[in-house]
């Protein structure tokens, strides 16, 4: 379980949000992953895109590979500003793909990480 420093139940204190028990996201070009109870990880979106590029208006998985590597396409992305491939920042099989963003692009411009998710990565050995 991580832990959570002195400060941030501070600060979680004050501001009402709970004490998660998952792991903190890491983030590597403009994707945070994290490490979930059941040793996958999951992959999305992060902020620092959202600044980048506005409102995404349209995404789509480039390949529908089984397994990838470190660097591979994983979504191709449009937004208001510019158009992007975000690479996987880990190796590994793809256990889930969230295909409710070619549904609904609303749901990628969401911060709830339980919408806007992109892939379950069950990590390579």
């Amino acid at each position: 379980m991580a832990k959570i420093s002195i400060w941030q139940k501070i600060i979680n204190f004050f501001t009402g949000k709970k004490q998660s028990a998952q792991a903190p996201a890491q983030v590597k070009d403009g994707i945070w992953y994290r490490k979930e109870a059941d040793g996958n990880y999951l992959l999305g979106i992060d902020k620092s895109v959202y600044d980048l590029m506005g409102k995404i208006t349209f995404a789509d998985f480039p390949n529908q590979l089984d397994t990838i590597e470190v660097d591979d396409d994983l979504l191709d992305i449009e937004g208001d500003k510019s158009v992007e491939t975000l690479k996987s920042p880990i190796s590994g099989r793809i256990v889930a793909r969230n295909k409710e963003i070619g549904k609904d692009i609303e749901t990628l411009n969401k911060p709830d990480p339980q919408v806007n998710w992109i892939v379950k990565v069950q990590p390579a050995a």
